[in-house]
């Protein structure tokens, strides 16, 4: 059993369900784009003096990078000239994207921990401090119980929303994935059954690029519809 027929078994057909796929796209395409966006804060921060690391830099770049094909995307979700193509670019740089993003998750968890665990809390003589005080004026059995309880509670707390919100949103982020992909898969299919019925000649305005046009922009452009369409191979050759 080949990687494209077990995932065709766990791809969805409707949106939650009962939602078509096509809204899905559109939703999860316009909520990559807004959590994208924030890599330019991202960079912008080092304004404000925030630090920032080499692998938060990479993050926030690649956040950037990305960007410009989602948009595109959505943008030309319901345009049947060239959706196929647009689409395709967006869901294989949707499927690296998640890929990636959870590597990140890993290592901003590492991060996090490691920060919890070589920082502490409080200044040691302030501490030093509030043990003289609690030694002058020893607190009750039930003040220190509750003492007690409320410092072994809240580490145990935090690590259990960290991990739970951590899991939550990977699983979210996974359904996502399997929406985009079942969705590029469907279009791709119509695709193919449009271009069999017109006999191959499905016509694409950008197609006048690769003979006309000079400059910067038009070799951009060139550029870009050369990657659209050799994602829409790509996938074309995996899900057949």
């Amino acid at each position: 059993m080949t990687l494209s027929s077990q995932l065709n078994q766990i791809l969805p057909q409707k949106f939650f369900g009962f939602i078509p796929l096509y809204i899905g796209v559109e939703l999860i395409l316009a909520v990559a784009i807004i959590n994208k966006a924030g890599g330019v804060y991202g960079i912008l921060s080092i304004i404000t003096g925030h630090p920032l690391n080499f692998w938060q830099w990479l993050y926030n770049i690649l956040a950037i990078l990305v960007l410009p094909s989602y948009i595109s995307g959505l943008i030309h979700l319901k345009n049947r000239k060239n959706s196929s193509r647009k689409i395709s670019l967006a869901c294989l740089v949707y499927v690296a994207d998640s890929v990636l993003g959870l590597l990140y998750t890993f290592y901003f968890l590492y991060f996090w921990f490691s920060r919890e665990d070589n920082n502490p809390t409080a200044d040691p003589l302030s501490q030093r401090d509030n043990n003289i005080a609690d030694a002058a004026i020893p607190p009750s059995s039930s003040q220190n119980s509750a003492i007690l309880a409320s410092e072994s509670a809240s580490p145990g707390r935090e690590l259990f929303l960290t991990l739970s919100g951590t899991i939550i949103i990977t699983v979210i982020r996974f359904y996502f994935t399997l929406v985009v992909v079942s969705f590029t898969k469907g279009l791709l299919k119509q695709d193919s059954l449009n271009m069999k019925y017109d006999d191959g000649n499905t016509y694409d305005d950008e197609e006048q690029i690769l003979s006309d046009g000079e400059g910067i922009a038009s070799k951009y452009k060139k550029y870009m519809y050369d990657v659209e369409m050799k994602s829409k191979d790509v996938l074309r050759n995996f899900f057949s």
